[in-house]
């Protein structure tokens, strides 16, 4: 039965379960290649927080009016990607320049163009410098405008080859571009060969890569089977989903799709691959994009970060309701110590605030969780419903091909709104803050560097009884920021003693000798009691745009709930007081 594309019902719907499929008899070639390293493979959708490098791929079908050169930049900031292979770059001399012109503080672009279509084509490699050292980068031309190398160092400093490729697209041309590329490796044998092989292959090893189902030229897979068993390179989305049914490539005219891009990573390297995915991207192409990510076995684990409450959350009205009401609660709790309930080291105004804090950040945090903006919502669900369209096999083919085409391009459409209402945004705040002196002026004009990352701690000798074959060295960066803190607190501790009378003695030394001193009125102000006027003023005078302590919540959070209370007061209504709870906890 064919899906009513035209019944809008289907958005409010709860999404189903994925469809439970038994394990599957390898039907082809990646999937017989699959039983080779299922015990290193990570399993599919696992999340890890080591150190990594995210890389991608895209067909972006030239440059086109809208200029999509520059927004590659926005796509590879917002998905945090190291590297980005593009095919059919379209670029010439002019365009390099002026894209090195905009973006050379943000981007290196490298580039080999078709020879026999200078203005069309070609292949271009583009490495985000937030990320990545650009130093040590070296490209060669394997074959112009259709594949190009590039030899790098990782993090940890060993070498990296990244081969981003363009195919051409006749099966005659496609069989004799993978013979090429061997020979090139044959030839130049002292190069070190791709560890990663990226981009559009314009041809697929098995029926399962395409809709409607069939197989390709059979000279074009044996010429890359025999070129990846070369180069020892497996299909590492394959090796990760074996029986999935998604597709990179949609043909509008006619509804087909095809997973023509993909990334062959070496066998080895496999393990240290995760987080594989296709996704859509925000400018007009019929080609999504697919990323993953790579590290390595000694990377050090970086850990997901400090969360932060985001702006939308507190604007939440059951965000807001659980605060007020676990705010008039606190008030009520800390009116109470001290009188008919006794203060106690487990029990006082400290503790009370701190509890109300640790129930702000869960409620704040189970909520990030779950409210998403509109438009993410809606995306959700129809990356949910594509999902499950093409991998119903009740569906006849024909029906999965039209109903698959009508998703895809809903689902680019959502993606090219959402894509343009945050660039209309960036562009507004540029042209209000772009050319005044601001902190958002300083932070793209200041030279940027990938951050130093600490690999790895050495750890000290007591550590040998609890683990004699690891001891040596610390690898997770919240171990080792706790390593470093106790280092320096013991610093500060490992001094030498000195007898009481003499210490005494020496503190009124250097008092004597101290010549400007504390006056009556300064001794008054330090001994007095903060007003509730003292921390409005604070607060008032407390910047935006700081990074939070660790309970998640920056300095506008505090704002905000000040200039509630204030509202609810003008209103005659109740009011969580803030600046009270403070007063009381302080």
């Amino acid at each position: 039965m064919l899906i009513d594309t035209n019944d809008e019902s289907w958005r409010n719907d709860p999404l189903p379960p994925p469809p439970n499929q038994p394990p599957a008899a390898p039907t082809n070639r990646a999937q017989g290649n699959a039983a080779l390293i299922t015990a290193t493979t990570p399993r599919a959708g696992k999340k890890k927080t080591k150190a990594s490098i995210k890389l991608a791929a895209l067909n972006i079908r030239g440059n086109g009016k809208e200029k999509k050169w520059w927004k590659l930049n926005q796509i590879i900031n917002h998905e945090r990607i190291g590297m980005l292979i593009v095919g059919e770059a379209h670029l010439d001399e002019e365009r390099l320049e002026s894209i090195d012109r905009v973006f050379k503080r943000q981007l290196l672009v490298k580039y080999s163009k078709d020879p026999r279509t200078p203005n069309a084509n070609g292949v271009a490699i583009v490495v985000n410098r937030n990320q990545l050292k650009v130093e040590d980068i070296r490209t060669r031309e394997v074959i112009p405008g259709r594949a190009l190398l590039l030899e790098t160092v990782k993090h940890d400093g060993k070498p990296l080859s990244i081969l981003g490729v363009y195919a051409p697209n006749t099966p005659s041309e496609n069989a004799q571009f993978w013979k090429d590329i061997q020979g090139w490796f044959t030839v130049h044998s002292s190069v070190r060969k791709p560890d990663v092989l990226g981009g559009d292959k314009n041809v697929v090893e098995d029926a399962i890569d395409r809709l409607p189902a069939h197989e390709d030229s059979e000279a074009a897979v044996s010429a890359l089977d025999d070129l990846k068993g070369y180069l020892n390179l497996v299909d590492g989305w394959r090796e990760t989903f074996p029986t999935t049914k998604v597709y990179t490539y949609h043909q509008v005219y006619t509804g087909s799709q095809s997973r023509l891009r993909r990334f062959y990573v070496k066998r080895d390297l496999m393990a240290h691959t995760y987080e594989w995915e296709i996704e859509t991207v925000g400018i007009r192409t019929d080609h999504r994009m697919i990323t993953m990510k790579l590290t390595s076995e000694d990377a050090p684990s970086m850990g997901h970060g400090r969360w932060v409450c985001p702006p939308h959350i507190m604007r939440n009205k059951n965000f807001k309701k659980f605060v007020h009401e676990a705010g008039m609660k606190l008030i009520n709790d800390l009116l109470k110590i001290g009188r008919p309930i006794p203060r106690t080291p487990a029990h006082n105004e400290q503790t009370v605030w701190k509890e109300w804090k640790d129930d702000v950040y869960a409620e704040g945090h189970r909520l990030a969780k779950i409210v998403v903006p509109k438009m993410d919502a809606e995306i959700e669900v129809v990356e949910q419903r594509l999902k499950d369209v093409l991998a119903d096999d009740a569906l006849s083919e024909e029906e999965r091909k039209l109903s698959g085409a009508v998703f895809t391009e809903h689902l680019a459409a959502l993606h090219r709104t959402r894509f343009r209402d945050s660039r209309k945004t960036a562009q507004a705040r540029n042209r209000l803050e772009g050319e005044v002196i601001s902190k958002y002026w300083s932070m793209i004009n200041k030279p940027r560097k990938p951050r130093d990352i600490i690999d790895r701690l050495l750890k000290d000798e007591s550590a040998k009884t609890l683990d004699p074959v690891n001891y040596k060295y610390e690898t997770n960066s919240k171990k080792m920021a706790t390593m470093a803190r106790n280092y320096h607190n013991k610093i500060q501790k490992d001094r030498r003693e000195t007898a009481p009378d003499i210490r005494d003695h020496t503190i009124d030394v250097v008092l004597t000798r101290t010549a400007r001193k504390a006056s009556e009125e300064h001794i008054r102000d330090l001994s007095r009691k903060l007003t509730r006027e003292d921390v409005q003023e604070a607060l008032k005078l407390s910047a935006n745009g700081k990074a939070p302590g660790l309970s998640g919540f920056t300095y506008e959070f505090w704002k905000i709930l000040d200039d509630r209370f204030k509202t609810a007061v003008s209103m005659d209504k109740e009011g969580f007081d803030i600046i009270r709870a403070l007063l009381f906890s302080w």
